[in-house]
């Protein structure tokens, strides 16, 4: 680590931040929920036995066979010829996430999500009560109460530092049940052994890149010149990895209680003219779905509840909704939920309004990242036309169902306010 930055070394004294990892979470759920399956190798999947899917979860049986998320079931079936497939119940695991996490708002007012089954907590109050010692302490009755809690066959793995990458860092040491500890003056020992890609934030791709320039080691990155990374990775991250490579980890925790969290995300229009045609209509659901599915991108949001309302010519209305069985933030994804609610249409009046609504929501923090390769693809894809609608205006990448009406969408009038562009709620 570097002398010269006092700041930093000040805060390196001052702050406590503590991860926390449930080991193998989803098929640990299973386990927890059926002790037959206590001790034996499982793979948690999107689907059934017998079909088309892959492994979102291992057991910490199944990964000693080499199993990992992504992989096909019959690639581990090959792999685990005993391994068990259970299909995945993510209600069990969405509920169960949430009392951890509010578990452990027993032992810090400031808890930051990372994802479903990760967590930071900020114990730098524990300064005044006795620091590290007093921090492990508190780590050490986290895992006693999650068992009680939540069973006793569910294990976390913790890690203690002053910053929360190395944090996390030091939770992932120990698998599982295990408590590892980075203090300032333990960081030069431990970046001479770690590989740069244990480090949450260094990935496949700028790994071989860092490889390349002959950086293995934390050690290594935090010998390397700081122009050099600068150069070849651009200033943030060319800055970041300097920082990082040095122990300079100065990432602050962030209550997942002050981010505010909608019930539902919709939107409605009023027609200047009445629809009677139903291609008109799923015309105009379409551009809807694709509004509230860039609002529930935007806002890192996923629902499961979607909900579409109709107001006739003649003042009377007609809704209905559906639960899908996965979460979905995809305004095409949204739209097709949509049709199907009307087709159970019985009759057909001239159309007012038409609304299209999601709810059920839940963070995508709280889901597990796609496994499948098409549905990656189709998740950076639909990141690529946010990214360029979000800068240029709203529909300049369009689904082509759109093409008809939308040189006139702009124009049309929002029935409730009478202004003359796209409404956005």
């Amino acid at each position: 680590m570097k002398p010269g930055n006092c700041q930093f070394e000040n805060q390196m004294k001052n702050t406590i931040i503590l991860h926390l990892d449930v080991n193998s979470y989803f098929a640990t759920m299973e386990q927890q929920a059926n002790p037959q399956l206590r001790g034996r190798p499982i793979g948690v999947a999107g689907k059934g036995p017998g079909e088309r899917t892959v492994i979102a979860g291992a057991s910490m049986e199944a990964k000693k066979f080499g199993l990992y998320s992504g992989i096909s079931t019959w690639e581990a079936k090959r792999l685990c010829p005993s391994l068990i497939i259970v299909p995945a119940n993510y209600d069990r695991y969405i509920f169960t996430s949430r009392r951890i996490f509010a578990a452990l708002e027993r032992f810090s007012p400031t808890v930051d999500i990372f994802s479903i089954d990760e967590a930071w907590l900020d114990l730098t109050y524990l300064n005044d009560r006795g620091g590290w010692a007093e921090a492990i302490k508190l780590a050490e009755e986290m895992k006693l109460l999650i068992r009680h809690q939540i069973g006793e066959w569910v294990t976390c793995s913790i890690g203690i530092s002053y910053g929360k990458i190395l944090a996390k860092l030091a939770s992932e040491m120990v698998k599982p049940d295990g408590l590892t500890v980075i203090r300032p003056e333990d960081f030069p020992k431990i970046a001479l052994i770690t590989p740069v890609e244990d480090i949450c934030g260094i990935g496949h791709r700028l790994t071989p890149r860092l490889n390349q320039l002959g950086i293995r080691t934390v050690a290594e990155l935090g010998r390397a010149s700081p122009i050099q990374l600068i150069t070849v990775f651009g200033q943030y991250r060319g800055q970041w990895l300097n920082r990082i490579g040095n122990g300079q980890d100065d990432g602050l925790v962030h209550s997942w209680r002050g981010l505010s969290q909608e019930k539902s995300v919709g939107h409605s229009y009023t027609v200047p003219k009445d629809l009677t045609a139903e291609e008109d209509v799923w015309r105009i659901l379409l551009w809807l779905s694709e509004r509230v599915g860039a609002r529930l991108r935007l806002r890192g949001l996923l629902g499961r509840t979607v909900s579409v309302y109709l107001r006739f010519d003649d003042r009377t209305g007609w809704g209905q909704r559906l639960t899908e069985p996965e979460y979905l933030n995809d305004g095409g994804a949204i739209f097709h939920s949509g049709k199907r609610l009307l087709e159970r249409l019985a009759e057909s009046k001239p159309v007012r309004l038409i609304a299209i609504t999601v709810s059920d929501l839940v963070r995508q923090t709280e889901l597990t990242r796609p496994l499948l390769p098409e549905r990656q693809r189709l998740d950076r894809l639909i990141k690529a036309v946010d990214q360029v609608n979000h800068r240029y205006g709203q529909l300049v990448i369009f689904p082509a169902q759109l093409a008809p009406i939308k040189s006139r969408l702009f124009n049309l009038p929002d029935g409730r306010s009478g202004r003359h562009y796209a409404p956005t709620n």
